[in-house]
């Protein structure tokens, strides 16, 4: 079988943490790597945009800029030892671009030279991309990463790359036969990629002292089954343990807030996870093949968090209990036409609904307490907004909700899931969006100040948003003039005589309707 294996999972953003002298980025969702990006200011190295010459010394391959160069490529694939020189057409050698060792499959050994600064550690140990019309296994091969005793950035110890000060781990060599995870005393912080496709690597405690894990720290690590992060730890970073197929066992000691962006991705031998009721954010992806995750009408869940979705669903309905909502947890939905969000929902990721069509028109019914920044405002096609709690509490900004709707009509393109690009050419139906609410409700006070249509919502009697009105509305008054629930998501809708309470004469406006029907 014909097997392609790529070193890291997609990346969101153009720039990534291999701009950085030895990558360190610790985000939980996308949200905050981009924003980690933008606030250290971190800059593509090198710059895309600045010329080089590229020379070829011995075995290398070498891009030369104003001042400095780094090494592009190994040419001899049969490299067993690559020692990296400092200097190139008297340049000093301070980093890699472009996996230069990627198809260097016998490589055992690599010596950094003392010019090293900037690189990401799977970019600078991975062997095992294979060609597309290879019928090959691929598996690691680097077994040691060797600096000088003067190296002024790294030392090595155990086997094992570490900054100078042995604060960080850089990495383990991928064909490292350590079985269980043995971090030096004084390390608080183990770096990005730092075990990527260490293949002996089966069980991994994180020790006590370690105060930070970086994004991607156990990604690929083929035969680790046991994980335990301990007390220190609140994120598990995004992409942490992205494709540890055999992951079965994952135990928390701290109180995890995050859960990160693909962080169990890929593992399928993971079939149960207690999520902590400590977590208020889970990234995008986290949970995409993961063994514990259920399906459910085209929407993955994981416990009562809502994690994922198939392009498939057409309908947004969220199942009862659900009481939190992952970023981007659906996106790009080709086919989308009906959003409900209930008023169970907590917890809310950044854009949670985003992109979700481009064929229909779509309605978006709010039962929610709250409406955060940037929840629906990528929902194009929404034409119409129902907001039923009259004290929501909207995101002041024009951006939190659509201003307007589009969608392309399904019989004017063919959209694919391979390719959905064709809509582009496509004619469009565009209009003003609607928000629809109760009477001097915070959805009117936004409508009027951000000059948007706003229709008002009749008191009706539907409790339970299921466009009828039955015994199960009327349970749900009476079970709440009973004080036997102590919220009532659509009291507005229970206000039968308008006079803003609810009591008794509202239950029997509403019996009376329902006998009526």
């Amino acid at each position: 079988m014909k097997k392609t294996i790529c070193t890291a999972a997609a990346v969101l953003f153009a720039v990534t943490s291999a701009a950085m002298p030895v990558s360190a980025i610790e985000a939980g969702t996308y949200q905050q790597r981009r924003e980690i990006i933008q606030e250290l200011g971190v800059t593509v190295f090198p710059d895309p945009n600045a010329g080089y010459l590229t020379v070829t010394e011995g075995d290398f391959e070498f891009r030369l800029y104003d001042g400095f160069a780094v090494l592009s490529d190994c040419k001899n694939t049969e490299i067993e030892s690559a020692v990296i020189p400092g200097t190139v057409e008297d340049l000093p050698v301070v980093g890699i671009v472009d996996d230069p060792f990627r198809f260097c499959r016998k490589l055992t050994s690599i010596t950094l030279p003392d010019s090293f600064t900037h690189f990401q550690w799977d970019h600078l140990i991975n062997t095992f991309s294979v060609r597309s019309d290879s019928d090959e296994n691929p598996m690691p091969s680097v077994k040691e990463v060797l600096v000088s005793e003067t190296n002024p950035n790294f030392t090595v110890q155990d086997g094992m790359l570490y900054s100078k000060d042995m604060k960080m781990l850089i990495g383990c060599p991928p064909a490292s036969e350590q079985t269980e995870l043995h971090i030096a005393e004084e390390t608080d912080s183990i770096g990005e990629y730092a075990f990527f496709a260490c293949i002996a690597l089966e069980k991994a405690i994180v020790p006590d002292q370690i105060q930070h894990i970086h994004c991607n720290a156990f990604t690929a690590c083929f035969n680790l089954t046991y994980a335990e992060l301990p007390e220190s730890i609140t994120v598990v970073s995004g992409d942490m343990f992205y494709y540890c197929q055999k992951l079965e066992q994952v135990v928390f000691r701290g109180d995890i807030q995050t859960i990160g962006y693909g962080a169990f991705n890929q593992c399928t031998a993971l079939t149960s996870l207690e999520i902590p009721e400590t977590v208020t954010q889970i990234g995008w992806h986290a949970f995409d093949g993961t063994g514990c995750c259920e399906n459910e009408d085209g929407l993955l869940y994981v416990q009562n968090w809502l994690v994922g979705s198939e392009n498939s669903a057409s309908e947004i309905r969220l199942r009862a209990g659900t009481d939190s909502i992952a970023e981007m947890a659906v996106f790009s939905g080709h086919t989308i036409s009906y959003i409900e969000v209930p008023a169970s929902i907590k917890n809310y990721g950044f854009l949670s609904f985003s992109t979700v069509s481009v064929s229909v028109r779509a309605e978006v019914h709010y039962d929610a307490a709250e409406m955060p920044e940037r929840f629906i405002s990528n929902v194009k096609n929404a034409e119409d907004i129902y907001i039923y709690d009259p004290d929501c509490v909207i995101f002041d900004s024009a951006k939190t909700i659509p201003a307007t709707f589009e969608y392309t009509p399904q019989d004017t393109v063919e959209l694919t899931p391979i390719d959905a690009g064709s809509f582009f050419d496509a004619p469009t139906c565009k209009g003003d969006a609607v928000i629809h609410g109760y009477a001097n409700s915070t959805a009117q006070a936004y409508a009027e100040k951000y000059e948007r249509k706003f229709v008002e919502i009749e008191p009706s009697g539907d409790l339970n948003c299921d466009g009828f009105v039955n015994t199960k509305d009327a349970v749900l008054l009476q079970k709440y003039l009973l004080g036997a629930s102590e919220s009532l998501a659509r009291w507005k809708a229970a206000d039968l005589n308008s006079d803003g309470r609810l009591h008794a004469v509202d239950l029997t406006l509403q019996l009376q309707m329902i006998l009526n029907a």
